[in-house]
C-alpha cells in the first residue's frame, strides 16, 4: 500500500462507514484518527483489495455514515463540515436483539436532532423486527411521530436477511402484509415506505403503497459509478462482513457467529495509516 493515497474525487467513489460495523458508535476514535491522518485503509470495491484512500476535504467525495446512534456524529459537526456527509439511521426499537442501541424514545430525539444538524439524513426501521405484530406496529407509529417531526419524508424498510443468529421466520405473504401495513401508517405521517433492494425475497409482490429502491442511488453521485446487486453506488469501505462491533447484538445482517475467529483488529490497520 505504497504510493499517492487514493482519492475519492478523483476516482468517484464515496466511502462507506460502514455497512458492516456501526463506526459512529463502536469505532468512532479509529475514524477520528484517520481524519487527522488525512487518509484510511479502505477496500477498493472494483478489485476487493485493500489501499489507502485520502480523507483530506478535497479528496474525498462522500461519507456515507450508517449507525444506530448517531451521538458522535453530532458532537463533531464542525469536524465534518468540510465534507459530503449522509447519515443512514436505523432506529428500530427492537431493544431485545439490538443492544447498545438507544431506547425507543432516546432513538427518535436522536432521529430529530440529527436532521437538525445535517442535511441528508435517512431513517432505517430495518431489519423489521420479529415481534407480535401488534407491538411491532406500535413501535413503528412512535418513531413515525418523531420521523414527522424531523421532516423525514422516506423510511426505508427490509426484513431479515441470512444469517445464523436469528432465522427470518415470516413467510413471503405475512411480510407482505406486515410491509403494506407499515406502508399505510407512514402514509398518515406524509412518509413513504422504501423497501431495500438488498431484499430479494418479495421479487414476486407488487404494492401500491410502497417502492423498490436503493438507500444509496446512483443518481445522487456520477452516473459512471458501479452499483451493488441491491443498488446503491459502489463505495470504499474500510470494513467487511468479518469487521467485530462492541454490541454483539443477537442478530447481525453483517456478521455470522461463524465468522468470528476471522474478526480483524481495526487498530492495527491503523498503524499502517500512520506509516
Amino acid at each position: 500500500m505504497c504510493g499517492m493515497p487514493f482519492s475519492g474525487v478523483v476516482e468517484g467513489i464515496p466511502y462507506s462507514l460502514s455497512r458492516y460495523t456501526d463506526l459512529p458508535a463502536s469505532k468512532w476514535g479509529w475514524f477520528q484518527a484517520c481524519l487527522a491522518s488525512g487518509k484510511m485503509v479502505a477496500f477498493d470495491p472494483r478489485t476487493l483489495a485493500p489501499g489507502v484512500w485520502s480523507l483530506r476535504p478535497e479528496d474525498t467525495l462522500s461519507l456515507v455514515f450508517w449507525t444506530k446512534n448517531p451521538t458522535n456524529l453530532i458532537q463533531s459537526k464542525k469536524a465534518l463540515a468540510p465534507y459530503d456527509v449522509t447519515i443512514h439511521m436505523t432506529a428500530t426499537g427492537w431493544h431485545e436483539v439490538e443492544k447498545g442501541a438507544p431506547s425507543l424514545q432516546d432513538a427518535g430525539k436522536l432521529l430529530i436532532d440529527t436532521t437538525r444538524a445535517f442535511t441528508k439524513v435517512h431513517w432505517r426501521f430495518s431489519p423489521v423486527p420479529l415481534l407480535p405484530a401488534p407491538e411491532l406496529f406500535r413501535r413503528f407509529q412512535r418513531l413515525l411521530a418523531y420521523a414527522e417531526i424531523a421532516g423525514l419524508k422516506q423510511v426505508f424498510l427490509s426484513f431479515l436477511q441470512p444469517n445464523d443468529r436469528n432465522l427470518e421466520t415470516r413467510g413471503a405473504t405475512e411480510r407482505f402484509d406486515i410491509l403494506n401495513t407499515l406502508s399505510a401508517e407512514a402514509k398518515e405521517f406524509g412518509i413513504g415506505v422504501v423497501l431495500c433492494g438488498d431484499d430479494t425475497t418479495l421479487e414476486a409482490f407488487r404494492g401500491p403503497q410502497f417502492e423498490l429502491g436503493a438507500c444509496v442511488p446512483q443518481q445522487d453521485f456520477q452516473p459512471t459509478l458501479g452499483i451493488e446487486t441491491c443498488g446503491c453506488v459502489q463505495m470504499a469501505d474500510p470494513f467487511t462482513t468479518n469487521e467485530s462491533c462492541c454490541f454483539g447484538c443477537t442478530y447481525c445482517y453483517a456478521a455470522d457467529k461463524k465468522d468470528a475467529p476471522r474478526k480483524r483488529n481495526t487498530i492495527r490497520r491503523l498503524e499502517v495509516v500512520r506509516a
